[in-house]
């Protein structure tokens, strides 16, 4: 084991507290039941100052290395600290994942990864309509194919060097990568070019989507064994709980109206959803979506990156009548120092925050348990 890792893992066998995180779940799980609630759980953001003790490696390195990779889950995991949490006091669950990113599946069908210095990786598309034609010959369930063999490793990896921590084990779960969602994934591989294919071969368009669809399911089950995410009934993502199994993404269906979602890619999210049960994510202004996501008998959380381009109240009020929370939610400031937030969506939200360093996201969250609890 690397020695940056062991003193890390060394140093959280100590201080995390299994208590505390149970008490963070219990709070999550209330308000995505839209029971009533002290307050809404919140997620602090904030960046790793450069004197911290622990710093994460270049992602560049991490993404080959497994040692490298959960000790940046550790200290840097989406910009929310479990290493720093005891510091700040807010309610994030301990997660940490393969952060392979968005390429896994597509990889799956010849996609070409591809990563530029420091940069997440991404899928050069191909080049043309009988390139992408040919993920209809692959088969969606080959685990040996892409990134998969990697990621399995990862996961195994994981598990080994957990092993002589009882205590990290029993606070920090070990969830899900980042598998995208059918119209996500076949993006990836065709570019932009997708949207007119949907225009002109929506038949061709809904056999790639299904395929897409079969290697999210293929990839979710062959890793839930290696996971430890729960309890039963939910998942983790993004750093916060939601009811299921899965989140699917879907920021590339916002370009679409909400006649052509339905139509074309809610039967492939569906099918997902059906197996696996989750929740959607989006970026962007996508509320024209969310009634007909809504629709959905199996989805059971909205996670919206951009809430600010959309119409929360509305969303809000759509969501509740089916009992679907509103999962991290990002706020300002003010609505977190005078409660607001908690006034505007009393449960069935949770809510994340970007504060600008570690103290300010300690005053900040100081403030709002003084006004909500």
């Amino acid at each position: 084991m690397i020695e940056p890792l062991r003193r890390l893992l060394d140093e959280l066998e100590t201080t995390l507290d299994a208590g505390q995180q149970q008490r963070v779940h219990d709070l999550h799980a209330a308000s995505l039941r839209y029971e009533p609630v002290p307050r809404l759980p919140i997620v602090m953001q904030y960046p790793l100052s450069d004197a911290a003790v622990h710093q994460p490696f270049p992602h560049r390195e991490a993404w080959r290395d497994p040692q490298k990779m959960l000790f940046n889950e550790l200290t840097a995991g989406f910009d929310a600290r479990i290493c720093c949490q005891h510091l700040v006091g807010d309610d994030l669950p301990f997660t940490v994942r393969a952060n392979l990113g968005t390429v896994i599946v597509a990889s799956m069908f010849g996609g070409r990864v591809e990563m530029l210095e420091d940069n997440p990786p991404w899928v050069r598309p191909f080049e043309s309509r009988e390139a992408f034609g040919a993920v209809l010959r692959i088969d969606p369930t080959d685990l040996s194919a892409g990134l998969c063999p990697r990621l399995m490793d990862f996961y195994r990896s994981f598990h080994d060097l957990l092993a002589g921590y009882p205590n990290v084990r029993r606070c920090v779960r070990v969830v899900m990568p980042d598998l995208q969602g059918p119209f996500d994934n076949a993006e990836l591989l065709r570019g932009s070019e997708i949207y007119v294919d949907l225009y002109e071969e929506p038949e061709f368009v809904e056999a790639v989507l299904a395929r897409m669809g079969e290697a999210q399911v293929a990839v979710a089950t062959a890793v839930q064994p290696l996971l430890s995410d729960g309890p039963d009934g939910f998942c983790h993502q993004h750093t916060v709980a939601l009811p299921g199994a899965i989140l699917i993404r879907n920021d590339s269906p916002t370009n679409l109206s909400a006649e052509m979602y339905s139509r074309h890619i809610a039967p492939h999210d569906r099918a997902v959803l059906d197996r696996l049960g989750g929740g959607v994510h989006f970026c962007g202004k996508g509320d024209h979506l969310v009634p007909r996501l809504l629709e959905i008998p199996s989805l059971t959380a909205l996670d919206l990156g951009q809430p600010q381009m959309n119409d929360l109240e509305t969303i809000y009020r759509q969501a509740a009548a089916r009992r679907v929370p509103l999962i991290r939610y990002r706020t300002n400031e003010e609505q977190i120092r005078t409660g607001r937030v908690c006034r505007r969506f009393p449960t069935g939200v949770t809510l994340m925050h970007q504060a600008g360093s570690l103290d300010e996201a300690r005053r900040l969250m100081d403030e709002y348990r003084a006004r909500t609890e």
